[in-house]
Formats: structure tokens, sequence, C-alpha cells
């Protein structure tokens, strides 16, 4: 029962990258799919399970992405089928320059700058709970709907901006694999490689 469960993973795995091969020859997309097929059997046979297998592969998207890259590189005439594949490409790239790029780096701008209002704002409710001046008197430092003065208030300040800063990194490291990424297979195209 469980190998069914398996072929049934693996089957929609490659059916997903089989839609994501569009404008590539049938011979093309049956030579991919049957090696990638032959690599999860033998896979399977080593005694990895369809997730794991799964989970180390790039998603389908970005596996087809890849494939198709590489068909244009490898291919040197000029064909109707190649110019679409080119275009395709190139959509896909600007779409993410123009859109998950900045998107990402405004994320990771916006939780650093985060980080530090989480810090004023917990030195100011510790302030607010030693100090008794009255535009630090009514500020309010509201925690999960609780009110928190003193220590309270700079330890959640605290906590918070250093959830705020790891998230920021992590958008950061984000923006900068896309954009290594968009590089990579543009270099690819570029040098026929």
């Amino acid at each position: 029962m469980k190998n069914s469960k398996i072929d049934n993973n693996l089957e929609k795995y490659l059916s997903k990258v089989d839609s994501n091969l569009k404008y590539m020859s049938i011979s093309e997309k049956t030579d991919i799919l049957s090696e990638l097929k032959n690599s999860f059997y033998e896979r399977l046979n080593d005694g990895q399970s369809s997730e794991y297998i799964i989970s180390q592969m790039e998603s389908p998207k970005d596996l087809a992405f890849s494939y198709m890259s590489d068909s244009i590189v490898k291919s040197k005439d000029f064909s109707f089928k190649n110019l679409i594949m080119a275009i395709g490409f190139y959509s896909y790239a600007s779409l993410a320059w123009i859109c998950l790029i900045p998107t990402l780096a405004i994320l990771s701008i916006s939780f650093f700058f985060s980080s530090g209002i989480s810090i004023f704002a917990g030195v100011m409710g510790l302030f607010k709970g030693i100090i008794h001046i009255k535009p630090i008197d009514e500020l309010k430092f509201i925690f999960f709907g609780f009110e928190l003065k003193g220590i309270f208030a700079l330890i959640a300040g605290l906590i918070l901006a250093l959830i705020f800063f790891i998230i920021g990194i992590l958008f950061w490291k984000a923006t900068i694999a896309t954009i290594k990424f968009l590089k990579n297979q543009k270099r690819k195209l570029n040098n026929g490689n």
C-alpha cells in the first residue's frame, strides 16, 4: 500500500513538471520525464522515501524553468519554439525582478525598522515604570492585550525586536538568493553552458 502512495507522490510531482514544460517538444519532455523517473526509482531502491526525494528536489516550476533555459541554450537554431521559450524565460525573470525582489527587500527593511521600534517601545515602557514624566506616562505599551510597564515592557520589546530582526534577515537572504538565481540563469542563457 505504501508503494502506491510513493508512486502517487512521484507521479504528481512529474505531472507538475510536465505541465510547466511549456513549448518544449514532446521528445524533449519525454526524455526529461523519463530521466527524472529513472532517478526517482534508483533513489527509491536505495531506500529513500518519496517524501524525502521530493523534498530534495526543486519545486516543479523551478525545475521546469531550469530545463527550459538549458534547452534554449543548447539549441543554436532560430525557431518559433525557441523564441517563445526565451520570451517565457525573460517574462518570468522580469516579473521576479519587478515584483518579487522589491517586495522581499521592502519586507526585510520593514522588519529591521520594526526591530528598532520595538527596542524603542520597550525602553519607553521601562521609563514609564520608573520615571513619571507626563509625556511618558501617557504612552501605552500594549502586548497581547495587556499594558506592560517597567522591566516587563523592556523584555517584551527586546523579544519582539529579536523576532523582527531574524525575520528581516530571512527576507534579506531570500532577496539575495533570488537575485543570484536569476543571475545564474541569465549567465547560462548568455554563455550557452
